[in-house]
């Protein structure tokens, strides 16, 4: 699901962010950018796997679950 829902970019943030669990500001740094423009694409990457997992037929809890595992 990941590899085909997000860009590279976001894909790169979501990993090292929460599978890793790399600091914001080291990710941040690692990427190029500023923390405020990774927090808005990993939102925006999150927002693009919720809606995923909700057309799969995933229900909110398990939505928020998912989530909330990372």
């Amino acid at each position: 699901m990941v590899d085909e829902e997000l860009t590279d970019r976001q894909r790169e943030a979501v990993v090292a962010v929460i599978l890793e669990t790399m600091p914001i500001s080291e990710v941040a740094k690692r990427m190029g950018t500023t923390q405020n423009a990774l927090y808005k694409l990993l939102h925006d990457a999150r927002r693009k796997l919720k809606r995923h997992m909700e057309a799969a037929g995933f229900s909110p809890q398990e939505v928020l679950a998912a989530f909330d595992e990372g």
